[in-house]
């Protein structure tokens, strides 16, 4: 009742601030004086036991110093392969995510039509021959005439061009024959090279053209790994430099790949060189378009060395236990390169 009276007497403000300090004060010693009870009753608790653990000094060496870069993962070889033919789908061969072999085939357009062409014009040709084969063994008679002067020079002049004629129309019709021959193999659309099928465009009753995208073709063993170096670590790259990296599609995996190709400029919006480094894949691991982390070593510096088996994964963070005067003590650390163990 007196503490209530004196808080209705002065500034409410202050009065409250002071009745929760009181508060709190008489709670906290309530608490010690029931903690000071229980170790009484309990008694002193006994001292924690001694731990043994294997140790290993902290040593210093000279490790790559790293330049951590984002890349993303391209194929070696890609085409958007196009049908080169007119007609309609009349089987399809493969699927999305197909391996296929170089010259396997793909799809098979309707070859009936080609087919015909190719056939007139193989016939063309052979009469365009026959033709050609008469006239040039009049030529040679026409020759013999003109040299006896049977015959005038402008009459041998007419049949030699006669002759001339046959043979350009000849070779016309033998290019036809060839076109036609070309039209009906192009109608089974093979692979230009070895890879996987990304993506098929057409399917069965689909009509296409010279230009149709039929299937996007790639090769995904070996990779590139396409880097931006920074200007001032352009000394650093050179062609046969390896590189480490990392994808979060593949956790707990590191790759190499060795710097082939290097860009001829460095670039004036970005000022950095474009280097792509070569990966293999033989094992598909890995796809094109993946981004990943790359490690550049650009030199060496000392660091700190520990073994790998000594660190400890707590809450997402690396650890490790340092022995301090005899105790052990947690420490979070931000490691650097792995060097063998």
């Amino acid at each position: 009742d007196t503490m209530k009276r004196s808080l209705s007497s002065g500034r409410p403000g202050v009065h409250a601030q002071t009745l929760a300090f009181v508060f709190a004060t008489l709670a906290v010693a309530a608490a010690g004086c029931s903690h000071a009870s229980a170790a009484d009753s309990v008694g002193v608790p006994p001292p924690a036991p001694k731990i043994h653990v294997e140790t290993a000094p902290v040593a210093e060496q000279p490790v790559p110093k790293l330049l951590n870069l984002t890349g993303v993962l391209s194929s070696n070889e890609r085409t958007d392969l196009a049908a080169n033919a007119s007609g309609r789908v009349v089987k399809t061969f493969v699927e999305r995510g197909d391996h296929v072999a170089a010259g396997a085939l793909l799809a098979q357009l309707d070859v009936r039509s080609a087919a015909l062409s190719r056939a007139e014009a193989e016939a063309n040709a052979t009469s365009a021959a026959s033709q050609l084969t008469n006239l040039r063994a009049d030529c040679q008679r026409y020759v013999s005439l003109l040299a006896k002067g049977a015959i005038t020079q402008q009459e041998y002049d007419k049949q030699a061009t006669s002759c001339q004629t046959q043979a350009s129309s000849e070779e016309a019709a033998r290019a036809r024959a060839s076109a036609a021959v070309q039209t009906v193999t192009d109608s089974s659309i093979r692979a230009p090279f070895a890879g996987v099928v990304a993506e098929r465009f057409v399917h069965v009753g689909d009509y296409v053209h010279a230009d149709t995208r039929v299937v996007t073709l790639l090769v995904d063993d070996p990779l590139r790994l396409e880097l931006t170096v920074p200007e001032a670590n352009v000394g650093s790259v050179r062609p046969g430099l390896t590189v480490s990296f990392e994808t979060v599609a593949v956790p707990g995996r590191i790759f190499n790949a060795t710097v082939k190709y290097m860009g001829g400029e460095i670039r004036s919006a970005t000022r950095d060189l474009v280097v792509e480094a070569v990966t293999d894949n033989g094992d598909h691991a890995l796809l094109p378009g993946m981004f990943v982390t790359a490690h550049l070593p650009v030199g060496e510096v000392t660091l700190p060395v520990v073994p790998a088996k000594s660190l400890v994964d707590r809450d997402g963070n690396d650890t490790l236990f340092a022995v301090v005067d005899g105790h052990l003590e947690m420490r979070v650390v931000q490691l650097g390169p792995k060097t063998g163990e």
